[in-house]
């Protein structure tokens, strides 16, 4: 039988399109949360918001959701937006003040300006952060912050500049616009814009322009023509030696200062000039981006002072910070996790419309009534579990708890209102907490120091007993001397009363008034030998200072007190107070650092879906490639290989008289319907390390030619040797195998597992 040419479908390369197939529920016309074919007008209302509850959300509760989504997100965007500027603008200016006054530094040396050819170049060596995708806004905002200062700027990038002319021409062209503006008819005679067809793209320009320039404008003196290298390393060696050589020429006639941005280290630009280039540099160095020092101040303003309606749990927010400190540092990416966070916690949290009741000022009331699934919704949270166990212990506690279970209204104005209330006071304690360990480790020696990000981690992640960083550093505490002790609790003093309207009867439920702790041990401190027992009842229920001890030198002692057991200046009373300070600190410390987990409404308000963003934002192209291939009905959704493994599972399942086989089992079945890459990848997986290419292709052949049942006809031999060659060419382009100089007729495999 003659070959026949089957032509090729779009389905049968896995990897030359991406299809967007409907899920098959809305294709049937119910989507996702039991909205149907009549509910697309309210779905394109709502931005996509479905009722959740299984459909039975009310639909202002969906709205509500929407709209809590647009404000909440909004003011925090543009507080991440101001922070980063805040915090990179310290960069942005000590690059423009090198730039204002860099050939004034020149000049005013001892022996003035040196002739050439031992010219220099005012150099500015920015390091940008190895995250190269958010280079680009820092170095626009350098360039609008020199434009505003009157400079004229060329921001060249690697990719426009792959030879010397070329980086001339972009140097041009965008300071041509200053050149137009202020040289007039000039430009036109040296065949600059004008209607000159031929523009001779040579430095020498500059040179002309600057000196007509400055003649004209006084003011033009003070000005720098700034050349910005965005990322260094892209540029070739030899165009950037090229151009320094050749603006070294015209240093005198135009004050050329070159800004050198780079993304790894300064041994780039050793590697990217001659010696003889370099020594025509005037090089200083700075740290244009701050990556670190933006997050910590995002964490502080968001997550640690409770800014934010949304918060975080420990595993959320450690994939949140791996996602930045172990892959980009990128600021932007960090955006994008706590924007998808912040989406998902709106659009799937049925509690969400609780966030109305979390306003800036305090504790609101929620504008719409819940209804009677959100409210056994919140009545199953274990941390409400809790809190009416709590209650149920006062007085007409069972009749509270009663009413609470039983009556939706109740529970909505007057048990939500109370736990928004303890969540708030929570927040707003543990902010505290994290402040008094800071103030703490400004005492402490520079390794024991933590940046907030890992404080607010420990805070989240451990109990206050389990962490060892809050161990060490209350052993720094102990070991402070009464000067260095008096210093840290006015500290603690001051940071425990910056913050007004903290309710600290609900923070640590009435045990410690930590302000009032604090004060009172400053004061014991301050004179020793006047405090009785009586005085010190604002130390949270802490021992009276009676009699002072005799001083003990044991081995403990000498462990954890050394300086204070040898220390003849230190008196027996002040070496009891120091003893007391150091409990209050403790006591507060435990106070404020509780679990997240006994606040109530955690579960609510603190989001814990680290898989969703470890799975969203941390991509695993070979575990995807993987399951595309194996199970590739799932990805294209066909159900001709499903219904044919069902149907042979069945036929034998009858004909040797036992069940169906499992799906496991059903999906290693090769069936010829399915992709050609599909079929060779599971051949692949049944041999070694080594391949045999003809024993393959056999194999293939063999499957293939099956399809001879079908009413298409069987492949021809031709048309299955180039299925079998674009499959195999695939799964090499793919990186599953490669070819071998061992065995010429072999492949290798390269992926093992799954």
């Amino acid at each position: 039988m003659a070959d026949t040419y089957k032509p090729m479908d779009v389905f049968d390369s896995m990897t030359d399109s991406t299809f967007i197939l409907k899920p098959a529920a809305q294709q049937k016309g119910v989507a996702r949360g039991g909205a149907g074919k009549g509910d697309d007008g309210a779905l394109s209302a709502n931005g996509g918001y479905v009722p959740l509850l299984q459909g039975r959300e009310p639909a202002e509760s969906v709205v509500l959701r929407r709209r809590l989504f647009e404000e909440v997100w909004a003011p925090l965007e543009a507080r991440l937006v101001a922070i980063e500027m805040q915090e990179n603008n310290m960069g942005v200016r000590e690059v423009c003040d090198f730039v204002d006054s860099a050939y004034t530094q020149i000049e005013t040396k001892e022996k003035g300006r040196l002739t050439q050819p031992f010219a220099e170049i005012a150099a500015a060596v920015a390091y940008a952060g190895v995250n190269t995708g958010d280079h680009g806004k820092l170095f626009q905002s350098l360039q609008s912050e020199l434009h505003s200062r009157g400079h004229h700027v060329a921001l060249l990038e690697s990719q426009y500049c792959g030879s010397l002319p070329n980086m001339n021409r972009w140097v041009l062209d965008q300071i041509g616009t200053s050149i137009h503006a202020s040289a007039g008819d000039f430009s036109t005679a040296h065949g600059v814009g004008g209607g000159s067809r031929a523009v001779a793209y040579d430095l020498s320009l500059l040179g002309h322009w600057w000196a007509d320039a400055a003649a004209r404008d006084e003011a033009g003196q003070r000005r720098k023509i700034v050349v910005i290298l965005q990322d260094l390393e892209g540029f070739p060696p030899m165009v950037i030696d090229d151009f320094v050589r050749i603006a070294t020429g015209y240093c005198d006639a135009a004050p050329i200062v070159l800004v050198l941005g780079l993304a790894t280290s300064y041994e780039c630009v050793q590697q990217s000039l001659t010696k003889a280039s370099i020594a025509m540099l005037n090089v200083e160095r700075f740290n244009l981006q701050r990556s670190k020092q933006c997050i910590d101040a995002a964490v502080r303003s968001l997550l640690v002072d409770g800014a934010a309606v949304l918060a975080f749990g420990a595993e959320a927010y450690k994939s949140l910070l791996d996602q930045f400190l172990l892959y980009s540092f990128s600021i932007a990416g960090f955006v994008r996790k706590l924007k998808y966070a912040a989406m998902d916690f709106f659009y799937a949290q049925p509690l969400s419309v609780l966030a109305s009741m979390a306003t800036g000022a305090g504790v609101g009331v929620c504008p719409i009534r819940l209804c009677h699934d959100q409210a056994e919704l919140v009545r199953m949270q274990r941390s409400v579990q809790r809190f009416l166990e709590h209650q149920a212990g006062r007085d007409g506690g069972e009749q509270y708890v009663r009413q609470a279970l039983i009556d939706d209204v109740f529970l909505q104005d007057t048990v939500l209102l109370q736990m928004m209330r303890q969540l708030a006071a929570y927040r707003q304690g543990y902010g505290v907490g994290i402040d008094i360990a800071m103030e703490i480790q400004a005492m402490a020696p520079e390794t024991t120091r933590k940046p907030i990000r890992t404080l607010h981690y420990y805070g989240l992640g451990q109990k206050f007993d389990e962490c060892a960083h809050w161990r060490a550093l209350l052993a720094v505490v102990r070991r402070l001397k009464p000067s260095e002790m008096e210093q840290l609790l006015r500290g603690l003093c001051r940071v425990a009363e910056q913050r007004e309207g903290v309710d600290w009867a609900l923070v640590s439920g009435g045990s410690t008034d930590v302000p009032r702790v604090l004060r009172d041990a400053a004061q014991l401190l301050a004179s020793p030998e006047s405090q009785t027992g009586s005085e010190l009842s604002g130390l949270g229920g802490l021992p009276g200072l009676g009699e002072p001890p005799k001083r003990s030198r044991t081995r403990t002692g000498m462990e954890s007190l050394p300086f204070r057991l040898f220390d003849s200046s230190i008196s027996d009373a002040q070496l009891c107070a120091l003893d007391k300070c150091c409990a209050a600190i403790e006591a507060a410390l435990r106070a404020c650092l509780r679990p997240y987990s006994d606040a109530p409404l955690s579960e609510v308000f603190y989001y814990r879906h680290s898989h969703l963003l470890d799975t969203t934002f941390s991509a695993q192209p070979r575990a995807a490639v993987q399951t595309a291939l194996g199970k590739s009905h799932y990805y294209i959704d066909c159900d001709c290989c499903a219904a044919a493994g069902n149907s042979a599972a069945a036929s034998d399942a009858d004909d040797a008289g036992y069940g169906v086989r499992g799906a496991d089992e059903e999906d290693q079945r090769i069936m010829p319907s399915m992709g050609d890459t599909s079929i060779a990848y599971r051949l692949h997986q049944e041999c070694g390390r080594l391949i045999n290419v003809y024993d393959w292709y056999s194999s293939f052949a063999s499957v293939v030619e099956s399809e001879g049942r079908s009413a298409h006809g069987a492949p021809g031999q031709s048309e299955t040797q180039a299925r079998f060659m674009r499959a195999v060419e695939e799964m090499r382009l793919l990186g599953f195998i490669k070819a071998t100089q061992r065995k010429t007729d072999h492949v290798v495999r390269l992926t093992w597992g799954a």
